[in-house]
């Protein structure tokens, strides 16, 4: 017998490491029967004291396990406050939710109107089918019209304040972004600037990845590319002003062995960009314990008496494996590098 050639053993291997992360959220897929029961629950979590770490100058006051029997729920990938005490959620399937996180009064909301999952697209195709929008992005602008960035298309999409109709805003730049690699992080800054983050985008050597900065908005200006250093095998997935102006940008990875999410929580200063250089920024904190960690892709950054809040939310992908998790943290912005 010759000898034992070990490449194609090498490489099974390197095909079986790469393909854990598909399996992982492929094999939990589970069946839902259609339900369009507007009801929503909060489960409560409390991770071990000593498990709550890595938060750096965040505290963690609430974490919740959220569940819906109907059929709708679940993919969420961006979220926006609607002043009203209640949030609204977009998901990768092209749905929306209103819901009332936990703690939060909202006397004026009709009992009814506590819950709501629907459609948050409606566009017909050719036929009778409706639209899919992967919806990765949201924005809430100062006349209160919403926008929202979508995967795989060159154009944002702005709804009207009284929800009546909405409008494609083409944007020639995202034309050269790679598939899967659309907006995935949208926000206004506090100076009227408005920022779009691409997830896949740029050579990414030592965390590099591009974006676009507009003057105004976009349907009003025209972007200047930028770069970003991020840390190290760390995508963006959203980001909101922080209460000084500065920006607060949650990132994403997926480890393999085992397979898990991991997120940060990194600071960056607009006042510093510079489209000549890599926009440079600064991680504050990390969620990878395992009672806290999930695929949380949506964010919302809310200024209060007590200091601002932080409301992380998760993207199970429709898998048995995951969860939806809604994370409330508290910025101490004292603790903040300056």
């Amino acid at each position: 017998m010759g000898p034992c050639n070990p490449l194609p053993v090498r490489r099974g291997l390197a095909i079986i490491v790469l393909l854990i992360p598909l399996l992982w959220t492929t094999w939990g897929w589970r069946e839902v029967s259609r339900n369009h029961q507007q009801a929503l629950h909060f489960a409560n979590i409390t991770p071990p004291s000593d498990e709550v770490t890595g938060l750096g100058p965040f505290a963690l006051e609430g974490l919740w396990r959220m569940s819906s029997p109907n059929s709708r729920f679940g993919g969420w990938s961006a979220m926006i406050e609607i002043g009203t005490g209640q949030f609204l959620a977009f998901s990768d399937r092209n749905m929306r939710l209103r819901f009332t996180p936990p703690g939060v009064a909202a006397p004026d909301v009709p009992k009814a109107s506590q819950v709501g999952i629907r459609r948050a697209i409606y566009q017909r195709k050719r036929g009778r089918d409706w639209s899919v929008f992967d919806i990765e992005s949201a924005v809430m602008a100062p006349d209160r019209s919403i926008w929202l960035g979508v995967e795989d298309d060159d154009r944002l999409i702005r709804i009207d304040a009284d929800r009546s109709k909405g409008a494609f805003v083409e944007i020639p730049a995202l034309k050269d972004w790679p598939v899967n690699g659309g907006p995935e992080a949208m926000t206004r800054l506090t100076d009227g600037r408005w920022m779009l983050l691409c997830e896949t985008c740029g050579p990414r050597r030592g965390g590099l990845h591009l974006g676009l900065a507009f003057p105004d908005a976009p349907d009003r200006s025209q972007p200047q590319p930028f770069g970003i250093e991020l840390p190290v095998g760390f995508d963006p997935v959203e980001m909101a002003p922080l209460p000084d102006g500065r920006l607060l940008i949650l990132t994403r990875r997926l480890s393999l062995i085992p397979p898990h999410f991991e997120s940060g929580l990194v600071l960056a200063d607009p006042a510093k960009l510079d489209p000549k250089r890599p926009w440079q920024t600064q991680e504050l904190a990390r969620i990878d314990v395992r009672a806290m960690r999930e695929n949380y892709e949506a964010m919302v950054v809310k200024d209060t008496s007590k200091g601002p809040e932080v409301w992380l939310l998760s993207d199970e992908n429709g898998s048995a494996l995951q969860e939806t998790r809604l994370m409330k943290l508290r910025l101490d912005m004292a603790r903040l590098p300056h």
